[in-house]
């Protein structure tokens, strides 16, 4: 074949629908398409056959001007059907399904003038029988109605057998024409089985799709509605205390600054999600090779927060361990969390941060421990900061938590991470530490 036909071809439904991918889709207006190339298929295979024994049969016809005109006058008819039924991508004008059904009973009911009776059953001169069986097969896929399908066949039956049977008079070949006959509805109930199964599928698959997508945009309001609940958690935290009439004088300015920082991350997040979503898309090498801030300088910014609070840091152990954008984050909003929960529980005189990091274990540990009054985890659930800011928002990026609480004895909360490539790098380009 040249290139240009093999092209040509490709460029084809039928050649997509072939090959798989990116071929008809799973959807209803998918299987109406696939519909029409079954009920185009069939005749276009039923003329081809013609074509092959064409010559011989115009030579065996009794009148082969009427043969050649009948047999022109079906193939128009399937040029114009074809042409109507692809543009519009699917057989369901029921016009058009009454239409080849009439011209089919017009071929079969000429066919006795150009035939003779021993070309009945024997002969490609009485073409009738097998070109019009895709018009029973179309029947199947045009009509909504089954009498409408019914109907159809029936005409195309009797129009055969009246034609056929007079003709006759062997009772094998008798027997014949009955059989054939029978064709029709066969192949009619098979193609409407076929048919009606993938409309219920691909109506069923249009369901399940629209559920889903349903499902999804419900998981990301959800999302949103989270991503917003931790973002105002430590605010309201801070308007309480700001709030409070008994308010100590040194605290105030902390509070006022933590105030100012925390509604420049409200205006942040409400001017720039946009800006941060297209960013985040259009960098091909995705966050965590963006950006990695030192697990150290994580803790440093949580911390400043808070300087009403008698915090000490021992961070040595975890130098060169980082952490990528949105995880980065994350941790530094939990230790904001457990900090401002100690501020507004605790009642403690020292909070220790302390991390550390294991390359035989491969992670990374933080702990924030405090001297507070503590709370026994039995009795007093979690509230949203720790049970949504901290343990759900940390295992969102990969990070485990865990709180060990005792009535009057403080609360110690741990964090631990992978380390990653990146961070054992970072750790081997430190100096040596002095022994």
């Amino acid at each position: 074949m040249r290139p240009w036909v093999i092209r040509a071809f490709r460029d084809t439904a039928v050649s997509r629908w072939w090959g798989g991918p990116g071929g008809l889709p799973t959807t209803p207006a998918g299987v109406e398409r696939a519909a029409v190339m079954v009920f185009l298929g069939v005749r276009l295979v039923n003329l081809l056959q013609l074509a092959v024994t064409l010559p011989a049969a115009v030579g065996h016809a009794a009148r082969p001007v009427l043969f050649t005109a009948v047999l022109a006058g079906f193939a128009a008819e399937s040029v114009l059907i074809a042409v109507v039924t692809v543009r519009a991508g699917e057989y369901r004008d029921r016009r058009w399904g009454w239409a080849d059904t009439a011209v089919a009973a017009l071929v079969l009911l000429a066919q006795p003038a150009f035939t003779t009776a021993a070309d009945v059953t024997g002969d490609w001169t009485a073409w009738g029988f097998a070109c019009t069986l895709s018009t029973a097969v179309g029947a199947a896929i045009v009509f909504a109605r089954r009498r409408a399908v019914a109907l159809a066949v029936l005409v195309l039956m009797t129009c055969y057998l009246a034609t056929a049977l007079p003709g006759v008079d062997s009772g094998s070949t008798r027997a014949t024409v009955v059989g054939n006959a029978f064709a029709y509805p066969g192949f009619a109930l098979l193609s409407r089985l076929l048919v009606g199964y993938l409309r219920r599928l691909a109506a069923d698959a249009d369901t399940a799709r629209r559920a889903a997508t349903r499902a999804a945009a419900e998981a990301a309001r959800m999302r949103e509605v989270e991503r917003q609940r931790l973002l105002l958690h430590d605010n309201v935290s801070v308007l309480h205390l700001l709030a409070r009439p008994d308010l100590p004088g040194e605290l105030g300015d902390a509070l006022k600054a933590q105030a100012v920082a925390l509604a420049n991350r409200v205006r942040t997040f409400l001017d720039d999600a946009a800006d941060r979503i297209g960013a985040e898309q259009a960098d091909p090498k995705g966050p965590d090779e963006v950006c990695r801030r030192p697990l150290a300088a994580i803790v440093r910014d949580a911390v400043v927060a808070y300087p009403d609070l008698r915090v000490e840091t021992s961070l040595d152990l975890a130098a060169g361990v980082g952490l990528a954008g949105p995880a980065a984050e994350a941790l530094r909003d939990a230790i904001g969390t457990v900090l401002s929960n100690v501020r507004v529980h605790a009642s403690a005189s020292r909070v220790v941060v302390h991390a550390d990091a294991d390359p035989d274990e491969g992670e990374w540990e933080l702990t924030v421990t405090d001297d507070g009054r503590g709370f026994d985890p039995a009795t007093t659930p979690y509230g949203f900061g720790l049970r949504v800011q901290v343990e759900q928002n940390l295992a969102a990026h990969g990070m485990s938590t865990h709180v060990h609480a005792v009535p009057g004895d403080g609360t110690r909360v741990t964090v631990r991470g992978r380390l990653t490539a990146v961070d054992a790098a970072g750790r081997e380009r430190l100096p040596e530490e002095p022994r």
